[in-house]
């Protein structure tokens, strides 16, 4: 367990976080124009993000990437106090495994941020 988590602390500390700007490029994928919108499962989990109103709901975003000729979308974060895992699911919604142990980080390509809170308080490198 604590190598899972190593190798996810190791992830999360080469991702950038510290962008300040909160519009993003719509991101055409899974056969969809807007993933986020036309998603329903994507939906779901920003939604879930958004209105949360715990204080560690603003170290959570959501990221695309590409993994074995897919795409796949990353439920992630940078909650320095939390005990992470990091699921990583396919274009329908279902569990690929968790990053770090089912999937290594360096699997990945072209990983980019397609939500964040308003509130977003990562800190970048």
């Amino acid at each position: 367990m604590m190598k899972k988590a190593i190798l996810v602390l190791s992830f999360l500390s080469l991702i950038g976080c510290g962008d300040d700007d909160n519009d993003f490029t719509i991101i055409a994928a899974c056969e969809v124009n807007n993933p986020i919108e036309e998603l329903p499962w994507l939906k779901n989990q920003v939604d879930d993000i958004e209105n949360n109103e715990g204080d560690i709901a603003k170290y959570f975003f959501i990221e695309i990437a590409d993994y074995n000729s897919q795409t796949v979308f990353i439920s992630n974060n940078c909650c320095p106090v939390c005990n992470t895992v990091v699921p990583v699911f396919d274009c329908e919604g279902r569990s690929l495994g968790l990053l770090g142990s089912d999937i290594l980080p360096n699997e990945l390509s072209n990983t980019r941020i397609i939500f964040k809170r308003e509130d977003f308080s990562c800190q970048g490198n």
